[in-house]
């Protein structure tokens, strides 16, 4: 008996220890955050937030949320910021936009309302008091987001709490009220960062229409909580807004657009002149990124991926041919085996490397979890990675440099002239409109104006783009295969945009030979606007002058001799490695390769196969191992699965709603 007694005293001891000595392993929504000495550096917590949704027939939400705020600095109250555009991410990849009216607006206090940078917003508090210490909010609004975009269903798709507050959020909880029964296995909720998946912490039941739940963690500054789910077709009802548009803009406007557009080409587009310079050399200094940037004017996945080989050049990294063996077959895969830390000074290269190694589990996962939400190096201890580690997981590094790269377009093209191309880009826009909705509202189905408007938008574009592109990428493919291609991408194109409007759109045209004459010159300044717009951009002296070195540098690669690339190789045996990562930018890898056939080349160092080199098997090692590799790193997560447990095929912050605030 005393030692039974013993044994329950000392595990009495044990529990109480634990929870007066290590609080932070209590669950979050225990605490709140004003009571938390972590967050006494905030100027306001939000101890609790309340959000009840009630969702309309016709796809409008009446939402009340109550907040109780903490301040541990005096302030005169809070600000919300309501967002009146979205942009809609899936993880199917597919996006939308909506734009959102709010109306009934109520609150409990005094408070002034705004509008502005597609935001709604409600300043709540008296310049005439300061406010300290717990103080609760309740805010009431209708929101509209109109007709839901999506073809084959209807989705529920809301930040409950957008990714736009400043300070944390604890004790969360929701309540949504859904106007008639659905299906709950689809239902999905995510929280984190923009773009994140996590769906801890997030415990929720559904009772006939009614979701409950709560957020059972504390949101940081920028973290959203989101709820998606599919509906079947049809679960809306009387969505959407009636548009009228007078007869003559079917005419004058596009043609008055068009005009404004070669004004805006004729004064802020037209290049100087591009001196091509011969150019044994890339431009010092730049990476197959930068340079494949400065030569398009923009980056993709290409040139991205093209710093594998760049970053094996400069001996950080090693990459292995592997096979990955099935039953019935092998094929070729790829492994990257780290040789050392970054230790040089160039952003984009840094953050490749890091996201090359930071998905792969180890040892450290804890430890390497709390260094990447703090921004740090987290590569340390893992040495090596393969296709399936990046898959569906590279994508993020793979978007944040494009976007960082193609953020730096004001050293390449004049600011005042890039921004007139937005101008460009809104006639072009408009125009369409102009010409597509007046005679399905006059004479077609009102229902199918979303399919005439999405389909022939994406259609005619491609047309046209095909028909006034540039240079593309065909570096894999002889001149005879890239005609062919081509020819089959105007038919797709074609057929993509003119089968919807032959059954959908041509028999409202056929209607009024005002309507079928006004689309016809609509379409016209369509294709003159997007030449504009195309050629709008003028380069700075900087961007001009680099053009002109790359330019002469790919003509160099294209028509290079033999006895002029064996003289460079003598100069410099790894001069075939060293320039390989820009051909793959320029388009011209494979012609660059063939002139080496008779060249005897060393394998590089950071090249691994099990076969013997040679230039053959080296030429389809960077065909098949680039390719794939582009096409594992560019992946994105798909919606494979749904229910209680998933994200429902959402993303947290990919919604409509949410928006923010902060204090003031």
């Amino acid at each position: 008996m005393k030692k039974l007694l013993k044994k329950i005293v000392t595990f009495l001891v044990i529990i109480f220890t634990f929870i007066f000595i290590y609080p932070d392993n209590v669950s979050a929504t225990t605490i709140k955050p004003s009571q938390d000495s972590r967050y006494n550096s905030y100027e306001y917590v939000i101890d609790s937030y309340d959000i009840d949704i009630k969702v309309n027939e016709n796809n409008t939400f009446d939402i009340t949320e109550t907040i109780v705020a903490y301040f541990n600095q005096p302030k005169h109250g809070i600000y919300r910021n309501i967002p009146l555009k979205n942009t809609i991410k899936r993880l199917d990849g597919t996006t939308s936009t909506n734009r959102a009216k709010i109306t009934n607006v109520k609150v409990s206090e005094e408070a002034s309302a705004s509008k502005s940078m597609g935001e709604y917003s409600l300043q709540i508090g008296s310049e005439d008091k300061t406010i300290t210490k717990e103080h609760a909010y309740k805010i009431s609004y209708n929101y509209d987001i109109g007709k839901d975009p999506v073809k084959d269903y209807d989705e529920l798709y809301y930040n409950i709490i957008g990714d736009e507050w400043d300070t944390v959020i604890g004790n969360v909880t929701f309540k949504i009220t859904m106007p008639k029964e659905f299906d709950s296995s689809k239902l999905g909720f995510s929280s984190g960062l923009k773009g994140s998946t996590n769906n801890e912490n997030i415990t929720y039941n559904v009772s006939d229409k009614v979701i409950e739940g709560s957020y059972d963690a504390i949101l940081s500054p920028g973290e959203a909580l989101t709820v998606r789910t599919e509906l079947e077709e049809g679960y809306f009802v009387g969505a959407g807004h009636t548009l009228k548009i007078g007869d003559y803009l079917i005419y004058l406007v596009p043609i008055l657009f068009l005009a404004i557009a070669i004004l805006l080409w004729h004064k802020y587009g037209k290049d100087n002149q591009v001196i091509e310079t011969v150019e044994f050399y890339p431009p010092e200094g730049l990476n197959s990124l930068e340079v494949g940037f400065l030569y398009k004017g923009y980056a993709n996945n290409t040139d991205v991926t093209s710093l594998l080989i760049y970053l094996a050049n400069k001996k950080y990294i090693k990459i292995v041919e592997t096979e990955k063996k099935s039953l019935f077959s092998n094929k070729k895969d790829f492994k990257i085996i780290k040789l050392k830390d970054y230790d040089g000074d160039n952003k984009e290269e840094k953050l490749f490397l890091k996201g090359l190694f930071k998905n792969k589990s180890s040892s450290k996962s804890s430890h390497l979890k709390n260094k990447m939400h703090e921004g740090n190096d987290t590569s340390e201890g893992i040495s090596e990675v393969t296709s399936s580690d990046l898959y569906d997981k590279f994508y993020i590094t793979m978007e944040t440099i494009i976007d960082n790269i193609n953020d730096k377009k004001s050293k390449i093209f004049e600011i005042k002239n890039a921004s007139k191309s937005s101008y460009i880009k809104l006639m072009i826009f408009l125009t369409f409109l102009i010409i597509t909705i007046p005679p399905i509202l006059s004479y077609g189905n009102t229902d199918e104006l979303i399919l005439v408007l999405l389909f022939p938008s994406f259609g005619f574009t491609f047309l046209f783009l095909a028909l006034i592109g540039g240079e593309t990428n065909m570096s894999h493919v002889n001149k005879k295969s890239s005609l062919v291609i081509t020819k089959i991408f105007y038919i797709i194109s074609g057929l993509f945009a003119l089968l919807p409007g032959i059954f959908f759109l041509l028999p409202a045209l056929l209607q009024e030979k005002l309507y079928l004459i006004g689309y016809l010159v609509g379409l016209g300044c369509i294709l003159g606007l997007l030449i504009c717009h195309k050629y709008l951009p003028k380069r700075t002296p900087y961007g001009n002058e680099m053009l002109g070195k790359i330019r002469g540098f790919r003509n160099f690669l294209k028509t290079a001799e033999k006895d002029r690339l064996e003289a460079m190789v003598m100069q410099d045996p790894s001069y075939f490695y060293n320039i390989l990562p820009y051909t793959y930018v320029l388009g011209v890898s494979d012609k660059w390769i063939k002139k080496f056939e008779t060249i005897s080349l060393q394998a590089p160092t950071w090249y691994d196969n099990p076969n013997n080199f040679n230039i053959t098997v080296f030429e389809n090692f960077i065909n098949n191992t680039m390719t794939s590799a582009q096409n594992v790193m560019s992946s994105s997560p798909t919606n494979s699965s749904s229910g209680s447990g998933f994200s429902g095929g959402g993303s947290s912050g990919g919604g409509s709603g949410g928006g923010g605030g902060g204090s003031w």
